[in-house]
C-alpha cells in the first residue's frame, strides 16, 4: 500500500503524468471530483465549498467569516480521502492530499510545474483562444488557485517544502518524470511500513470521529482535538468548552460517538470555563 499525492500546476501535463504512474504502478488514480463524490456521506455539500466550479463563484473572501463551513470540508474532504488511502495504494492529484495527508509518513508529496507553452497551447486548441487570451486566463486560474488554497489552508501551498519531489516538465520529459516518481515511491521511507499503518489508520479514526461531531447539530460548532487507537478502537475527545449546560454538552458527545461502529471505547475529556 502507497500514496502518492500530486499537485498540480497544468491539468494536461499532470494527467500524462498519471496515466503513466497507473501504468507503471497499477494504484488507483482519484481525482477531486471522486473525493468530493466520496465525501456526500459525510455532509461535505452542506460546507457549500465541494462545488466543482467554486472558484469561479464567490471569490474567497465572501468565505472568510464561515469557518466553520472551512474546516467542516476540509474534515470531509480528509476523510474521504483517507477511505481510499487505507483501502490500498491510489494517486491523487489535485491541490490537497499534500496537506491533508502530511501526518502521514509514508504519503509520497509530487508538485508538477508545466511549461507556459504548453499551457497556453492547450487552451488555443481546445477553447479556441488567441495566444493572448490564453496567456490572461492561465495568470487568473493561477491567481484564483493560489488565493483559494491560501485561504483553505491558511498556507502557501506550493512552496517546496511541503513536496518530496518537484517536476519542472519544462527540463524533465514525462517518461524521465514517470520515472523518478516510481523509483521514489518504492524507496523504504515512502514504503508502508506496519508502524506507519498504524499511524494512517489511527489518523483515519480520529477523521472520521471529527466529521461525525462536526455534522451533528448539537455538536458541529465545538472546538475539538480527537486522538484514536485503530486497533483498540479507543477514542478521546478532548477540548475546552462554553460552561453551560456542559452535562448536556458531554452527553452529545457520547450520543455521536455511539453511532460509530469503529469506536468501541470513547472518552471524553473536556473542561468548561
Amino acid at each position: 500500500m502507497s500514496v502518492i499525492a500530486i499537485s498540480r500546476g497544468s491539468l494536461l501535463a499532470t494527467k500524462k503524468l498519471v496515466e503513466g504512474l497507473k501504468d507503471r504502478l497499477g494504484y488507483r488514480v482519484l481525482s477531486r471530483e471522486e473525493v468530493i463524490d466520496a465525501a456526500g456521506k459525510y455532509g461535505i455539500e452542506e460546507t457549500g465549498l465541494g462545488e466543482k466550479d467554486i472558484m469561479e463563484g464567490h471569490p474567497p473572501g465572501y468565505w472568510h467569516e464561515r469557518v466553520d463551513q472551512r474546516m467542516h470540508y476540509l474534515i470531509c474532504f480528509k476523510t474521504a480521502l483517507l477511505d481510499f488511502a487505507v483501502e490500498g495504494s491510489i494517486i491523487y492529484h489535485g491541490n490537497l492530499a499534500h496537506i491533508l495527508l502530511n501526518e502521514v509518513p509514508f504519503v509520497l508529496r509530487v508538485r508538477v510545474n508545466a511549461p507556459l507553452g504548453d499551457r497556453v497551447k492547450m487552451l488555443v486548441d481546445e477553447e479556441g483562444l488567441s495566444r493572448e487570451d490564453a496567456i490572461a486566463k492561465i495568470k487568473d486560474m493561477d491567481q484564483r488557485r493560489r488565493l483559494w488554497t491560501q485561504f483553505l489552508y491558511d498556507a502557501e501551498v506550493i512552496d517546496p517544502i511541503f513536496f518530496d519531489l518537484v517536476l519542472n516538465l519544462e527540463r524533465i520529459a514525462v517518461d524521465d518524470a514517470i520515472e523518478m516518481v516510481v523509483t521514489e515511491v518504492k524507496k523504504g521511507m515512502f514504503q508502508p511500513s506496519e508502524e506507519s499503518l498504524k499511524v494512517l489508520k489511527d489518523i483515519h479514526l480520529a477523521s472520521m470521529v471529527k466529521t461525525y461531531l462536526m455534522k451533528a447539530d448539537k455538536t458541529k460548532t465545538l472546538d475539538l482535538d480527537i486522538t484514536a487507537d485503530s486497533s483498540t478502537g479507543h477514542v478521546i475527545v478532548s477540548g475546552s468548552l462554553p460552561p453551560d449546560a456542559h452535562q448536556t454538552r458531554e452527553a452529545d458527545i457520547q450520543s455521536v460517538l455511539t453511532r460509530i461502529e469503529a469506536v468501541k471505547e470513547a472518552e471524553v475529556r473536556v473542561t468548561f470555563g
